[in-house]
């Protein structure tokens, strides 16, 4: 009888410590992994086996019920600069992380998303009530969380993400949403992509915190993602870029 009540006043208090645990509000940071095969034409070329084929980098997402706001771990976090010497010549070789921050709001189904592409600011605005996602059946832990793997419909680029049903806020990284449980994993175009929660911290997030960026340029979706494709494709021999790092080859 003893040995019952005590196994019934531990089940309590293991109940108690998970009532007091609010899964809807806290922070997320991810591990972001961009692949890229940059190819430098003309006088640079030389320095084509210098160029790093990833970059890494930390960002964290806020979120309670209502909204998630996405962006730069730390907002210091400086560039990544290497330099070497070739042919006679010092190279500097600097991988700069664009400055975006993506606010969801998850009652009006809307992103409103501040982007940087060229040293210019866009404060992009798009619903994201049509999503789409196929669940593909497929399941796995991340950071002890039973995970579900969804496909998104329609996606130029074969776009996977796992998310937790268990953490039921319909967010995740870069302005994903529309999944029933918060996006712990992503992985774009076959591996050029991905992202991979390190740390799910639930706790009480300042409102203030999660706010609608208000620096850029208004555009759609659209008119942004033609912006970018253009310039990208000037700069890449006709080829379309995904607005990631940039890489800077400075030579003296």
């Amino acid at each position: 009888m003893k040995r019952f009540i005590i196994l019934f006043l531990a089940l309590c208090l293991v109940m108690g410590l998970n009532a007091q645990t609010d899964n809807t509000k806290g922070q997320i940071i991810y591990e972001t992994v961009r692949k890229f095969d940059l190819k430098i034409q003309g006088d640079a070329a030389q320095f084509q086996n210098m160029i790093p084929k990833e970059r890494k980098s930390k960002k964290e997402l806020l979120f309670t019920s209502d909204a998630s706001i996405y962006q730069k771990l730390n907002q210091e976090q400086e560039d990544e600069v290497m330099q070497e010497s070739a042919g006679g010549a010092n190279v500097t070789i600097k991988m700069t992380e664009p400055n975006e921050v993506i606010f969801c709001d998850l009652k009006s189904k809307t992103n409103f998303e501040q982007r940087e592409f060229m040293s210019r600011m866009f404060l992009v605005e798009a619903k994201t009530d049509t999503v789409q996602w196929k669940l593909t059946g497929n399941q796995k832990a991340i950071l002890e969380y039973s995970c579900m793997e969804a496909e998104l419909v329609g996606a130029k680029k074969k776009t996977i993400a796992w998310f937790a049903p268990a953490i039921p806020v319909s967010t995740g990284p870069d302005g994903y949403v529309g999944l029933p449980g918060l996006i712990l994993a992503m992985d774009i175009d076959n591996g050029k992509t991905t992202y991979t929660a390190q740390v799910v911290n639930f706790k009480e997030i300042d409102a203030s915190l999660i706010a609608k960026p208000k620096e850029g340029k208004k555009v759609s979706k659209k008119e942004f993602r033609k912006i970018v494709d253009e310039k990208t494709k000037e700069m890449n021999g006709g080829k379309p870029g995904d607005g990631g790092a940039t890489v800077i080859i400075r030579t003296m």
